[in-house]
């Protein structure tokens, strides 16, 4: 079965104009087209617009990603290589997850802030409220 760009767009979930950018740049380079030089995907293309669309959310840049595909396009022997740039890219996934959970937990913390500043109708951190109160030691939350 083909797709069109827009039908690939619906499958997918990713934007037409961001598959056309992607096209433009060489991240399809088996993709076909016909004699009117329209693009018809192949359910493998499917695949690969969604594993760009992966890469691209993590990070990889446009460079990163085609020399990737170069190294796929050489078939087994460079499975090592293509093995050690997902696994570089798991760790940066797992770093950029840990953190976005110290962030989360900073938002915790001010969302708690807030809640008790609500229940109290206080505003001791504020100096510029009635209800400001100095503190020597303030509560630190972790870098």
């Amino acid at each position: 079965m083909a797709y069109t760009i827009i039908e690939v767009e619906r499958k997918t979930g990713v934007a037409s104009r961001t598959i056309r950018f992607w096209l433009d740049k060489g991240l399809f380079p088996y993709v076909e087209k016909d004699e009117n030089g329209i693009r018809y995907f192949s359910e493998n293309d499917l695949q690969w617009v969604l594993w760009v669309d992966c890469y691209r959310q993590i990070g990889m840049s446009i460079e990163q990603i085609k020399a990737y595909i170069a190294l796929c396009a050489m078939g087994e022997k460079t499975a090592a290589a293509r093995r050690e740039i997902i696994l570089e890219q798991k760790q940066k996934v797992l770093k950029d997850m840990e953190n976005l959970k110290n962030v989360l937990e900073k938002l915790d913390f001010k969302l708690d802030y807030y809640d008790k500043m609500i229940k109290k109708s206080k505003d001791e951190l504020n100096p510029l409220s009635k209800d400001y109160v100095k503190r020597s030691k303030r509560v630190k939350i972790k870098a």
